[in-house]
């Protein structure tokens, strides 16, 4: 039991602190920088993005909690520990690197390391749990999705 909310413990920290930085970041460049950008013809309106993100992060969440549930050695453990914490990180740096810094090209650069990262992840996600990769599904999808929008902005830009 003690172990059970450890793992939801950690989990949830993680993504937590994620969810607020990415939130801060976003929120500093939003309006002055963002709204300045010509926007690809697909792009959502804004509020969008927070009800995809929010659900996002409770499917990261279970996704992860249902990975440290099973995982059956400890390199599984330590695997996919390190491509969700980089991940994690990743999200954060491209957050950082688009709204902060104001750098279409970079944040380009780190989203597509983040698929790439993600998608190694969900690769070993298939050998822990199948339940877990299915979870993670909606969200390399809308990274891919945000990816395409990132790439236009820097041509159309």
């Amino acid at each position: 039991m003690a172990l059970r909310l450890t793992q939801a413990l950690y989990t949830f920290v993680l993504v937590f602190i994620t969810a607020m930085l990415c939130r801060y970041f976003t929120s500093l460049g939003i309006d002055s920088f963002y709204g300045t950008l010509e926007l690809p013809a697909m792009t959502p309106e804004n509020h969008y993005f927070s009800y995809a993100w929010t659900v996002i992060y409770v499917l990261l969440f279970i996704s992860f909690y249902i990975t440290l549930e099973s995982q059956k050695t400890e390199e599984q453990f330590y695997d996919a520990n390190a491509l969700f914490v980089t991940q994690l990180f990743l999200q954060i740096l491209w957050t950082f690197s688009f709204f902060y810094l104001e750098q279409l090209w970079a944040s380009a650069a780190v989203i597509v390391l983040l698929d790439m990262v993600v998608a190694l992840l969900m690769h070993t996600l298939l050998f822990i749990n199948g339940w877990a990769f299915v979870l993670m599904l909606p969200y390399l999808l809308w990274l891919l999705f945000a990816t395409y929008l990132n790439v236009m902005l820097v041509f159309l830009n």
